[in-house]
């Protein structure tokens, strides 16, 4: 009876952090959007949560991390560079 106790509260406890998780990770992307908005871009003010993952999220880049900064290098084959680095700076 102890061990099914113990096992349900994991239970819960793993599906409180899965949820916690997507929830955190649904305003991150309102937080974007909201970002979005504020640009200069008429065409990315219209994506959705999808299109934002895909055309801005899933780039390739090359990350170098000294002791003060954090530098970026942004593929060339990347097309929304202004928008991000817009997002970036914002």
């Amino acid at each position: 009876m102890c061990f099914q106790i113990e096992y349900q509260i994991m239970v819960f406890l793993a599906n409180f952090f899965r949820l916690f998780l997507s929830n955190l990770a649904y305003e991150i992307f309102l937080l974007l959007k909201k970002s979005i908005k504020k640009t200069r871009f008429t065409k990315a003010k219209k994506w959705q949560i999808s299109t934002i993952r895909t055309q801005l999220l899933k780039i390739g880049a090359t990350l170098k991390v000294t002791k003060k900064r954090i530098y970026y290098q942004l593929s060339k084959a990347f097309v929304n560079q202004d928008l991000f680095r817009e997002i970036i700076t914002q």
